[in-house]
């Protein structure tokens, strides 16, 4: 899950690069969704 955060995140930069502000605003909350999602799986196989 970290690893598709990862790629979330280059895909909102390159996008913000590029001047797309549609999709950097769509990448980055997926990003958010899926480093959220890790970490609350994370925590939960700690238990």
């Amino acid at each position: 899950m970290f690893l598709i955060a990862g790629m979330l995140v280059g895909g909102a930069w390159t996008a913000y690069k590029q001047g797309s502000k549609f999709w950097t605003f769509m990448a980055a909350v997926l990003a958010l969704a899926a480093m959220a999602t890790a970490i609350v799986w994370m925590i939960g196989e700690m238990q």
